[in-house]
Parts: C-alpha cells; sequence; structure tokens
C-alpha cells in the first residue's frame, strides 16, 4: 500500500474546463441577442408601428410607417386604431350575416334570389366589412400631407416586390 497518489492526466481536464467554457459563452451570446431583440423592438419603432392587421396591407404598407417620423406614425397610426371597435363591429355582423347564409343554403327550399340578396347585403351595402374598410381607408387617406401621400403611393407600389422578395433571393425575408 502505497501513500503516492495516481498523476491526474492535465490534458483532458482542460479540455472539458475548455469545452464548457465554449458552451457558456456561446449560451451568453444567444441570451444577450434575444434581449437586445426585444429591447431593440420597444425603443426602434415601438408597438405603434405595427397596424391592426392584414386589412391594411396593401393599402397602407407597414414600410410606408416605417419611413414616417415618430411622432406623426404615432398620431396616424392611432386614427386606424381609433376605427378598431367599428372594424370588430363590422366583424361580428359579417359572421352573422355568413350564419344567416348558411341557413339560406341549407334551407330545404332552395331560393338563388334570396341567397343573392343576402351576399348584396354583406357585400355591397353600407354595413359590409367592405365599406367600413373603404370609410376608414378614406378617413386615414384625408389626413395625410401631400408629401405623405406620395410616400404612401410609393410603399404601395414597391409592396408587391417586398412581400415577394423581389430578385434579393432568401435574403429578402431578413433584409428588407
Amino acid at each position: 500500500m502505497s501513500n503516492i497518489i495516481p498523476p491526474i492526466d492535465v490534458s483532458s481536464a482542460g479540455k472539458k474546463h475548455y469545452l464548457w467554457r465554449i458552451v457558456l459563452i456561446g449560451s451568453l451570446m444567444l441570451n444577450l441577442l434575444v434581449v437586445g431583440l426585444v429591447i431593440g423592438q420597444f425603443i426602434g419603432h415601438g408597438p405603434e408601428g405595427r397596424q391592426g392587421g392584414p386589412a391594411y396591407a396593401q393599402f397602407v404598407p407597414g414600410r410606408f410607417f416605417g419611413d414616417l417620423a415618430r411622432d406623426r406614425r404615432r398620431e396616424l397610426a392611432d386614427g386606424l386604431r381609433g376605427s378598431r371597435e367599428e372594424i370588430q363591429k363590422l366583424h361580428s355582423q359579417s359572421n352573422d350575416n355568413a350564419q344567416k347564409l348558411a341557413a339560406e343554403l341549407d334551407n330545404e327550399n332552395y331560393d338563388a334570389s334570396r341567397v343573392g340578396a343576402s351576399i348584396d347585403g354583406f357585400t355591397t351595402g353600407p354595413d359590409s366589412l367592405a365599406a367600413g374598410g373603404g370609410k376608414v381607408l378614406k378617413d386615414f387617406y384625408a389626413k395625410l400631407t401631400p408629401a405623405e401621400r406620395k410616400l404612401l403611393a410609393k410603399a404601395i407600389r414597391e409592396a408587391p416586390a417586398h412581400r415577394d422578395g423581389g430578385n434579393r433571393g432568401w435574403r429578402s425575408r431578413f433584409w428588407n
């Protein structure tokens, strides 16, 4: 029995510590990236740069708001947000009209003229979602200055290229 301690293999112990350092540093970098993206979203453009939904996407592209000054962007976006209740009311009416249409279609005595009148009522009537959305857009466009109207027209013309990626390939999803 000997009191001599066997030698430690220093080369393998050093590699283990080195591997853990790489993992920890990589994890820290990933966490900092995520935190930076979250902070950048709220400090950079803020939530007011995003619009209520896809209903306005073709007529008021998001890129238009990105080119405006922060105060003006907030003012115009508040106008669109103010119409949310009206649009939600029209959505609920549209859902009710769809249920009425389903009842007409399911009726044993199918009447094409009643179905047509039902469709016309919620597609072209004054209480239709399209008419309500059109009113919101008209009010929005009336608030724009001539320079902003030109900027919006440019954003509308360029929207399909940005949406489809143009000829920039896979990078277009990440670098607009």
